[in-house]
């Protein structure tokens, strides 16, 4: 395949230079496509010709060839050669720190003019690959920096949330341990019955601190998948918290088909119900569900799926807060002891597979908890 000829645009607003250095590449097998006698003019048509690289003039009328190369260091980034009638160090810092990646003298000969091309593209290509380092450095540190002020936070809300299971963990193991002889039957059942339960609070805790440091790197294969299943799993995980809060449980029998990762999804859909049983009232009613029309967005298709409890409601002014890490629902209608990580780690994975979180509710009317995911549709 015979590869395609670099593209130039000739910045130079003396006719007869700009003639010659025209003919010059085009003997080098150059493609000229666009030529320029101001500052300004150069600025549009690089703009709308996006060449491989640009002759400019140091001279022009409007700006002068370092305030275009400047001009095009920020806002079109291009290798620029550099044409001037004379050399001094000072120009050449100058044109270096403008974006400039080699210069000529004036009339350039073609071996310097090609080797001139090759150097300033080389450096372009040196210049981009360290822009984008460093865009990946400064990315990397903003989330370190967001990672060690979760963790940070995180550290304090589970000194203190572990403190009240494993307190009564140790304590009731403790009277276990010593009077388990004296006890009656129904105390010793009472007494286990309360270790089992703060221990599950504490396994929650320590699992949603472990998943929030997770997700952020998790490497996920979307893929289509089976909700019908994915909901079931997740209420079987929370079967014991069903029983005890005695909920009314509600679902379609067919589910629309969308992408993501089952072990993720079902991750959300555990938060969802926990935090509709957590917040639904005495003997709570929950629905899960999705709207059957399609959501288009940004050329995507997605579903939108949802948990609607008959809890109190969330006051308006929370609902944006709700998903940042370390928030719990607590207001006079709505209290729980949970560690405010469930809907921030639902943020986070949805996020990660494509789609967006949110919640519609006004008090006294209940929450509908709502993500969605990509359609299969390509």
């Amino acid at each position: 395949m015979i590869p395609s000829p670099i593209r130039v645009v000739i910045a130079e607003d003396d006719a007869l230079v700009s003639e010659m250095v025209q003919r010059q590449l085009e003997r080098l097998g150059y493609a000229i496509v666009g030529e320029a006698y101001d500052g300004y003019t150069a600025i549009t048509v690089v703009a709308e010709t996006r060449p491989d690289v640009v002759i400019l003039d140091i001279e022009m009328p409007g700006l002068n060839g370092l305030e275009v190369a400047e001009e095009l260091h920020a806002s079109c980034p291009t290798p620029i050669v550099i044409l001037t009638a004379y050399e001094t160090p000072e120009l050449v810092n100058q044109a270096t720190a403008a974006g400039a990646g080699a210069y000529l003298l004036k009339p350039p000969q073609p071996r310097d003019l090609d080797r001139a091309i090759t150097i300033a593209m080389a450096r372009f290509a040196d210049i981009m690959q360290l822009r984008a380092m460093n865009a990946e450095l400064q990315r990397l540190n903003a989330d370190l920096e967001s990672s060690n002020a979760d963790l940070e936070a995180y550290a304090h809300v589970v000194a203190h949330d572990l403190k009240d299971p494993l307190s009564a963990i140790l304590g009731f193991a403790e009277v276990v341990q010593e009077e388990h002889t004296q006890l009656p039957a129904e105390k010793l059942t009472e007494y286990l019955g309360i270790i089992v339960t703060k221990s599950r609070k504490a396994v929650s805790i320590i699992n949603g601190l472990l998943l929030l440091a997770e997700v952020q790197h998790l490497q996920h294969n979307v893929k289509p998948l089976q909700m019908q299943q994915i909901v079931k799993e997740a209420l079987e995980r929370l079967a014991w918290q069903i029983a005890e809060r005695e909920a009314e449980i509600t679902y379609p029998a067919e589910w629309p088909e969308v992408r993501g990762h089952p072990q993720l999804v079902e991750e959300v859909w555990a938060n969802y119900i926990s935090n509709a049983l957590k917040y639904g009232g005495t003997r709570p009613r929950i629905a899960l569900g999705y709207d059957a029309d399609v959501i288009t967005r940004e050329g995507n298709r997605y579903y939108r799926f949802w948990v609607q409890d008959s809890g109190p409601g969330v006051p308006t002014q929370l609902h944006e807060i709700l998903f940042e890490p370390f928030v719990r629902a607590d207001s006079g209608h709505m209290r729980s002891n949970g560690h405010g990580l469930g809907l921030n780690i639902v943020r986070r994975i949805v996020e990660k597979l494509g789609g967006a979180v949110g919640v519609e509710s006004q008090p006294g009317s209940g929450s509908r908890f709502w993500f969605t995911l990509p359609t299969t549709e390509t």
